[in-house]
């Protein structure tokens, strides 16, 4: 007995695709049958196939590429807006090995805006650190971060090339990261900036600021970053409304 249900040719296609690349174990690069084979294969017509395969690159698990064929495409990170920034945790949640080459790091003296984040006097020193991120490797974002220095002192004596800035503030210091306010826009790369990212001067980029806060709402670190968006993916969780209005109130980025 029939009960009126079916499944909709682009989902079968969908699950067509997603069993193929697990049966025949293809990873990220590998290239997918051509389009007649797949519909043979999937058992459905070119219109439902194709559907599907652009649902699959939006959602990041194909990559077509024009006059070559259609991809498996390679993992992102994933940033989950309403939760604490933390690229390495970000990364390996999707599988990949992060990196950091430290480009820069020392004590200076708090800018106006930086203070202001920070909530501490400008002039007040502040440790500050740029680091390359990289995900198995390949280059993700330059992120640009500021702690207060009387806050942390000794928070400079680490390598964090090698150390996880929050462990370093948990193990050491006893305070966690438990939130934080971000915002995300677009920017173009300087010129300093492209070699370090494998862009060209100009290109376009997502600009990401950050303001992270301890358990007890205190500003612990602020932080600038540079983002290649081809390597990033973001998402929004299921955080309730009315909090998502209130934090959306406070337009601090362009303060």
């Amino acid at each position: 007995m029939s009960t009126g249900l079916t499944v909709p040719a682009k989902d079968r296609a969908s699950e067509g695709i997603r069993w193929l690349i697990a049966s025949r174990g293809l990873g990220p690069g590998d290239r997918l049958p051509p389009e007649r084979e797949l519909c043979e294969l999937v058992g459905v017509s070119r219109t439902a196939l194709r559907g599907a395969i652009a649902d699959l690159v939006a959602g990041n698990v194909l990559e077509s590429r024009h006059g070559s064929g259609t991809y498996v495409a390679d993992p992102r990170v994933l940033m989950v807006f309403q939760e604490t920034y933390n690229y390495g945790a970000a990364a390996r949640d999707v599988g990949m090995r992060p990196g950091s080459v430290l480009v820069v790091s020392g004590v200076e003296e708090a800018p106006s805006d930086v203070a202001h984040r920070l909530a501490i006097h400008p002039g007040d020193p502040v440790f500050f650190f740029k680091r390359l991120r990289t995900a198995d490797g390949r280059p993700c974002s330059i992120e640009t971060g500021w702690i207060d220095r009387e806050r942390f002192s000794g928070i400079e004596n680490h390598d964090y090339a090698q150390e996880s800035l929050y462990e370093v503030l948990e193990r050491d210091y006893g305070v966690r990261i438990s939130h934080g306010e971000e915002r995300i826009s677009v920017t173009r790369v300087r010129e300093d900036e492209a070699p370090l990212l494998g862009l060209a001067p100009g290109a376009a980029a997502l600009f990401f600021l950050a303001v992270e806060k301890d358990d007890a709402g205190l500003p612990v670190e602020f932080s600038r970053h540079i983002i290649r968006a081809d390597r990033y993916h973001f998402a929004s969780n299921d955080l309730p409304e009315h909090l998502k209005r209130k934090v959306g109130k406070k337009p601090w980025l362009f303060s």
